[in-house]
């Protein structure tokens, strides 16, 4: 888990509780007085009322961005241990969780026909368009692997 928001970047190791919702809340629990020192100059120069982009990375992986409005601050400290809530009105967010799965990249498109043509001389089981995905069979690991027989690279795995 990961959170950013107002200037603040809060880790896993400090993040106690986060719930998402139409208002987003983090609480951040604090053990270390010099790191509550950092996060104090940071926390105290949080307003209520002030606009804020945020990113929340959950335990899942899905990240999570988006504008919001500071409903409240709380700063707190009991025995040693300090901590902090802060507590947000969502006016805009966005999952990215299809970045994660597609990747950062577009898909790719078929190659135009002109290319296709200019490959004329290939035989046709060599070109495959881009979009099409073909699986390896065992066939196809074992004639890969006499390929190999006696390279270097096949000594090495050994």
């Amino acid at each position: 888990m990961y959170a950013k928001l107002c200037s603040v970047e809060i880790l896993q190791s400090y993040i106690k509780e986060v719930s998402m919702g139409d208002m987003l809340t983090i609480q951040a629990l604090v053990t270390n007085p010099l790191d509550w020192q950092h996060f104090y100059e940071k926390v105290s120069t949080i307003r209520k009322g002030d606009r804020t982009d945020f990113t929340v990375v959950t335990r899942e992986g899905d990240r999570i961005v988006g504008i919001a409005d500071v409903v409240e601050v709380e700063k707190w400290s009991n025995q040693g241990r300090y901590g902090f809530k802060l507590k947000l009105d969502v006016k805009k967010q966005k999952s990215l969780t299809d970045r994660r799965i597609r990747g950062p990249g577009k898909i790719a498109k078929t190659p135009p026909a002109k290319v296709i043509e200019a490959a004329h001389e290939v035989p046709a089981q060599a070109v495959a368009p881009a979009n099409i995905v073909t699986a390896v069979t065992p066939k196809d690991m074992n004639e890969f692997r006499e390929m190999l027989k006696g390279s270097l690279t096949m000594d090495i795995s050994s």
